[in-house]
């Protein structure tokens, strides 16, 4: 078998996630292009021109239709973000697996030649899945890497694997806050343990929590307009709490689809967490929740205002679920601590306090303030050792899976891996199965 990667040639690394799509060269420290997941499309012929979703739900779920195949794609920096009349959204990704293969290609083509400007036909590639990936699903990833961009050499390499690898750890318990999915990944010796796998959609509760908080009004103030800064023409600046005054392009209102405007909220609602939203790291405690310092917070509107206890509320849904919640709901997503203890009850009892010193936390929706200590002490509760690994970079929390498959394609002892072009041609889809773990 032909030798890639090493001095020869260098690899590229693709992480594909329900927020963004990161590529780059395997040994470097950083993804060279980031592009969000989410594509603005027009469909082309007459009758795919049809809302995306005819009753969006709260928390966006952008991928209730697949995109036709002739649609024209916005994709990248200037995608969904610019308005574009009749434009839908699309995300091709739904519960970290790839459900719609139609716009996965145009995404790969947009971060490997439009931004990186490489030729995918002179590298190989190594792509990450998440845990729980279908064998179908890999095997139409590497038909796309070998027969679209006709690639020299191939790898599909496991998330939870390569976050321990970029944690520098071989056996770990691996706890992965996305976008869209929360999931906690037992690896021992660079195997994933599959009886010990649990997920959930928590990111997706804990968004809709944060928008239902501040489009409701409160005795303190009122319900909040998510309009995005594309539907609004002009604001005056208004003092903290004060009602906004801003005019709407009233031109774009009646081009703007569902979709689109369901997106925008989405993306205010996010801002908004990043910005503001913490975690109490002893749990939930009124006094310690008013003792905190509000936050002052301005929409596209120009409507600002402070926020204070509630900013908390927010990132205690990843810990805590309220009974009147659960009694409401009775399919709510497993919060964290009810996850962890799933995990390792499925593990075996010697191996468990391994794993409780070799904690790795990962995932952009683990970067609350707070986040880290409150896992701690949950732990701490039930494990009288535990280590938690837990990057201070946003850059190594965000995009871990990415580093942990930059080092892995690096490595001289992973050239054997490849799955060479001439093993596709000679063996087919099962070569996927067989060599890549």
């Amino acid at each position: 078998m032909v030798n890639y990667g090493g001095d020869e040639v260098s690899a590229l690394v693709l992480d594909i996630g329900s927020s963004s799509v990161r590529a780059g060269y395997a040994g470097d420290d950083i993804p060279k292009a980031i592009i969000p997941s989410f594509y603005g499309y027009k469909a082309t012929s007459g009758d795919g021109d049809v809302q995306m979703s005819e009753n969006a739900p709260e928390n966006f779920d952008s991928t209730a239709k697949q995109t036709p195949s002739d649609a024209k794609l916005y994709l990248g920096q200037n995608g969904p973000s610019i308005w574009r009349e009749g434009m839908e959204i699309g995300n091709p990704i739904r519960d970290a697996l790839i459900f719609d293969f139609n716009p996965v290609p145009a995404l790969i083509s947009h971060a490997l030649v439009d931004v990186m400007r490489v030729n995918p036909s002179e590298h190989p590639i190594l792509v990450t899945e998440p845990a729980w990936n279908t064998p179908a699903n890999r095997e139409r990833m590497a038909e796309i890497m070998f027969e679209e961009f006709h690639v020299p050499a191939f790898y599909i390499a496991n998330t939870g694997v390569l976050n321990a690898f970029a944690a520098g750890k071989g056996s770990a318990l691996v706890i992965d806050v996305g976008h869209a999915m929360a999931s906690i990944t037992p690896v021992v010796d660079g195997f994933v343990l599959r009886k010990g796998l649990v997920s959930s959609a928590l990111p997706k509760l804990v968004q809709a929590h944060a928008r239902h908080i501040l489009s409701n009004p409160t005795p303190t103030r009122r319900g909040i307009e998510l309009l995005p800064h594309q539907l609004i023409a002009n604001k005056l600046p208004v003092e903290p709490g004060a009602p906004p005054r801003f005019t709407l392009r009233e031109d774009r209102i009646s081009g703007t689809t569902e979709s689109w405007r369901v997106w925008c909220e989405s993306r205010e609602v996010e801002e908004w967490i990043q910005s503001v939203a913490g975690v109490l790291d002893q749990g939930w405690n009124d006094q310690a929740a008013a003792s905190r310092s509000p936050r002052q917070y301005e929409f596209p509107t120009g409507y600002n205002t402070y926020f204070g206890p509630e900013r908390y509320q927010v990132g205690e849904q990843f810990f805590f679920h309220s009974p009147q919640l659960v009694a409401q709901n009775p399919n709510l997503p497993k919060n964290i601590p009810t996850l962890l203890s799933e995990s390792l009850r499925a593990c075996d009892p010697d191996l468990r306090q391994v794993l409780m010193g070799n904690v790795v936390l990962t995932g952009g929706g683990s970067l609350f303030p707070g986040f880290a200590d409150r896992l701690e002490a949950e732990l701490s509760r039930n494990f009288p050792h535990v280590k938690i690994h837990a990057p201070g970079n946003p850059i190594e929390r965000r995009y871990g899976g990415w580093l942990g498959g930059s080092i892995l394609a690096s490595l001289g002892t992973f050239h054997q891996l490849w799955i060479s072009r001439e093993e596709w041609q000679e063996h087919g889809k099962p070569i996927v199965g067989q060599r890549c773990k």
